[in-house]
């Protein structure tokens, strides 16, 4: 909740969502095909066209739960709007708010109650877990323990430094080039290539891709870390 009173709603970008959604559509594809199959080998009239909007549903309203995915502060409540559950959590059971393994986790206990714990999935840190950079979950994280009456959780450290997210970074890209050159390079000039030397480059390249986007992350991370402190000094 905002000083003002008025609630506040933190959600993914709408290119992360949307992209999300999208993705979402992979999951209802194989009970897609199973129904289709059986509805068509039982000779069900239209029986593929019945499995293939069945499918499409499942598919809207997997997208709509990810478009809604958000964490919400109202004056007494809190609304965790995960993808495929809804929580609403009181303010007044609220016992703790901290980051566990980068997502933010919500922990309330009512009267005599076992204490549970909530994840805030929309409040995960990313790269930022590694960098220790500043995120709009600390801002959500600080925001829920105000209203809550609880302290700030402390200040996150970071995990990997500039330079070792440099020396990741110089990594990453060395596997993905030794995987080029162990994998395709060597089948377009060597026909006749090893199968050990193929499904090392293979690994080589899959490592790397892997490991390339997070050690790019945790480097621009950094980068913008330094561009906030030379903002600050000045």
């Amino acid at each position: 909740m905002s000083s003002d009173g008025a609630e506040r709603t933190w959600r993914r970008p709408v290119e992360t969502r949307v992209a999300t959604a999208v993705c979402m559509a992979v999951l209802p594809v194989l009970p897609g095909l199973w129904l289709g199959l059986t509805l068509v080998t039982n000779h069900v009239p239209n029986g593929g066209w019945v499995a293939l909007e069945l499918a499409v549903a499942a598919w809207g309203i997997l997208a709509w739960r990810v478009l809604a995915h958000s964490v919400t502060l109202t004056r007494d409540t809190l609304v965790i709007r995960n993808i495929l559950t809804t929580k609403r959590v009181p303010l007044a059971d609220v016992t703790g708010v901290r980051f566990r393994r980068g997502v933010l986790t919500v922990t309330a206990a009512h009267e005599a109650a076992a204490a549970k714990r909530f994840a805030v999935s929309v409040a995960g840190l990313g790269s930022a877990y590694w960098s220790g950079l500043r995120d709009a979950a600390d801002v959500a994280a600080e925001a829920i323990s105000s209203a809550a009456g609880l302290p700030p959780p402390p200040p996150r450290r970071e995990i990997i430094s500039r330079n070792w997210a440099w020396a990741l970074l110089v990594a990453a890209v060395l596997c993905v080039g030794f995987g080029v050159y162990c994998g395709p390079l060597q089948a377009i000039t060597r026909p006749h290539v090893s199968f050990a030397l193929a499904e090392a480059g293979a690994m080589l390249y899959g490592l790397g891709i892997a490991t390339l986007g997070l050690a790019f992350r945790i480097t621009r991370d950094h980068r913008r870390k330094r561009a906030r402190q030379a903002a600050a000094d000045k």
